[in-house]
């Protein structure tokens, strides 16, 4: 195949659907001082030709080039500036541009009556296009570079609300627990470039035998640290609650296709070279599955209606990472990518749909909702949508991704792991279904009834629905994406009547039968299972199984510890340490002064004997005619001195 030429649509495409929004993120406040309404139709203007030009990639995702010729960047690492063009980029890069578009043209009229819309715009545009340059590069270092910028973005739009103290709080929460990652991450990449002296992917991908196994295992490792942690699994995984401070529409954002999703993209880009390992594949499998369940534990707990798809996201991408830690089978691979894809389409709808829903009542609290269902009609078909594609149930998107990685990992025969993934297939229903009927069934809370509630307006709705119809048909669209990722696997629509079909949704049963009869038919009170026998269960549910009670205890051992320290050393030991200097100098001195002085005496007492002999032996060789020699010597100088008085 013909290289692309540098300056065609084909060879530029690469850079530009990075470096478009990237640089129109610093036109916004100029652009933002000419209007509100030029700034909005920019934003939207940068979204739109983004999208068409990660679109403009398909046709190039398996060419032979593998993307435009790189730029020199940094001759003495040898590492150059450049893209990598492959069904993994440029299926990420078309779903974040995709997902930004639509976030974008919902925060027109979710936005519209806050402060700082020129900041929130630059970090929005900021937002995509850094996740979009992490996915495009084709070094470690370039992404590394990127990682960075994602985790400033999601600090700043997490903390976009600067004037509430508890959105400051959580920004600095995000940034500080993710740096945890990022410090792993980065001590990864250093010690691969130390075996290989190389960044670049393809040499890597090349030559990572070279590299002994166990600093592969270490290198493999450290890298999942960072993924891991970036995507919010166990056991850093608290920080994507405390995101939710953000606007509803970041939150989107973050989750569907961002922030949260570049650690899935890191272990799916180095699942190559770390599929041989068998730490790296049972950590990465354990985690991810023990993730999925504690994640939807704690979202059928919460009464925060932004919480649900919080811990919703942190279940979800345990299904993810689970399904690309099985095995080094390629369908794990490809069903944790799906999975992905189908996650973006009906979380991001569930955030959308929620976002309209606290944009009308003006609280997150589901204890204050009911009944929502006669004023917000559409808000409600949305929401049924959300639930039925997030919880698998047939046709929808998640049937077919969260099936395959059911089935997947019920043929890896482990028992433990397939009831961890089945349990949480069962409380994924069971927390949607009780989001449902909190905030939809029944009657209006007192809350409701003192405010007007109507339905969104209508370019949210309008931006909700595209999220709406992608989580009802991609589904069927597995078999196409399979031959794009180059991933031998075909669905058939037997596959409906499967054994594990029915397994599936027998579990799905088994989760929503308790919450039927708790929460809607009220046969079962909720406040008589949190005070029976459940009542630990709540306790630890309430307070996230104690995560954050935990970090903060060992936070406060440390600051207890530098305390400690400060007092020990600074109190105890440090302003002693002048004193101890002084008298040591003190000492030194008097003792120097003494051996000083009892020196010189012995000198002067020496000197004084040696004199003294020296003497006697002259008294010796001159006895008696000394004398007359220097009173010879006086009066002639005395003469000399007159003979001279008289010459003047």
């Amino acid at each position: 195949m013909i290289p692309p030429s540098p300056l065609s649509l084909d060879g530029l495409s690469p850079w530009l659907v990075w470096l478009l929004p990237l640089a129109s993120s610093i036109l916004v406040p100029f652009v933002d001082r000419v209007g509100s309404r030029v700034r909005d139709g920019f934003v939207i203007v940068v979204g739109v030709i983004t999208l068409i030009l990660a679109a403009s990639l398909i046709p190039e995702a398996h060419s032979a080039v593998g993307g435009p010729e790189g730029v020199e960047w940094i001759p003495v690492v040898d590492v150059k500036l450049g893209v990598l063009v492959d069904p993994l980029s440029i299926l990420f890069a078309n779903l974040i541009a995709l997902i930004g578009l639509v976030v974008l043209i919902y925060s027109l009229s979710y936005m519209a009556h806050e402060e700082g819309l020129a900041r929130y715009y630059f970090f929005m545009l900021l937002f995509i296009g850094s996740m979009i340059g992490l996915v495009m590069a084709d070094n470690f270092l370039q992404l590394f570079i990127f990682w960075e910028m994602v985790g400033l973005c999601s600090y700043a739009l997490v903390s976009f609300w600067y004037k509430r103290p508890e959105a400051v709080k959580a920004g600095v929460k995000v940034f500080i627990m993710t740096k945890v990652g990022d410090i792993a991450l980065l001590a990864g990449i250093l010690i691969l470039y130390a075996n290989l002296n190389t960044l670049s992917y393809s040499e890597i991908f090349q030559r990572y035998g070279e590299v002994a196994t166990p600093i592969l295992t270490v290198v493999g490792m450290l890298m999942l640290v960072g993924a891991f942690v970036k995507s919010a699994q166990l056991p850093l995984h608290t920080w994507l609650y405390s995101a939710m401070e953000a606007p509803t529409s970041v939150s989107c954002l973050l989750h569907g296709a961002t922030m949260v999703k570049a650690g899935v993209y890191l272990v799916a880009r180095t699942h190559p070279i770390f599929s041989s390992i068998p730490l790296w594949l049972n950590s990465t499998v354990w985690l991810g599955a023990l993730t999925a369940f504690i994640g939807a534990t704690l979202a059928l707990h919460t009464p925060d209606i932004k919480g649900v798809p919080a811990y919703s996201t942190v279940s979800q991408i345990g299904f993810m990472m689970a399904a690309l830690g099985v095995s080094p089978h390629p369908i794990g691979w490809f069903a944790g990518l799906f999975h992905m894809i189908s996650h973006a389409f009906f979380q991001g709808l569930g955030f959308l749909a929620i976002g309209s829903i606290i944009h009308q009542l003006g609280t997150r609290d589901m204890r204050k909702m009911g009944g929502l269902r006669r004023d917000m009609p559409f808000t409600f078909a949305l929401c049924i949508v959300v639930i039925l594609a997030r919880s698998g149930i047939p046709p929808f998107c998640s049937f077919f991704s969260k099936g395959l990685i059911a089935s997947i990992l019920l043929s890896s025969g482990d028992i433990c792991l397939i009831l961890l993934i089945y349990s949480a297939t069962a409380v994924t229903f069971a927390y949607s279904y009780r989001f449902l009927v909190l905030t939809f069934a029944g009657e209006k809370s007192p809350y409701l009834k003192r405010i007007r509630v109507h339905e969104a307006p209508l370019l949210m709705c309008l931006s909700s629905s595209v999220l709406a119809v992608g989580s009802a048909v991609f589904g069927f669209f597995g078999n196409p994406l399979a031959r794009f990722l180059g991933v031998n696997y075909a669905f058939r629509l037997e596959s409906f009547f499967s054994l594990e079909s029915l397994m599936f949704m027998t579990t799905l049963l088994i989760g929503g039968l308790p919450i039927y009869l708790i929460y809607q038919r009220r046969i079962i009170p909720p406040s008589r299972v949190r005070s029976g026998a459940l009542s630990i269960l709540d306790r630890l549910l309430e307070n996230g199984y104690y995560f954050d009670s935990l970090y903060g205890g060992v936070a406060g051992g440390v600051m207890a510890l530098s305390s400690w320290l400060r007092r020990e050393l600074e109190i105890k030991v440090f302003e002693r340490v002048p004193y101890l200097v002084a008298s040591s100098v003190m000492a030194l001195a008097r003792f120097s002064l003494w051996n000083f002085e009892a020196a010189l005496t012995r000198l002067i007492h020496l000197t004084a004997i040696a004199t003294a002999r020296h003497s006697v032996k002259i008294r010796r060789v001159h006895s008696g005619a000394l004398p007359h020699f220097v009173l010879a010597a006086t009066m002639g100088f005395l003469f000399l001195c007159i003979l001279l008085l008289l010459t003047v």
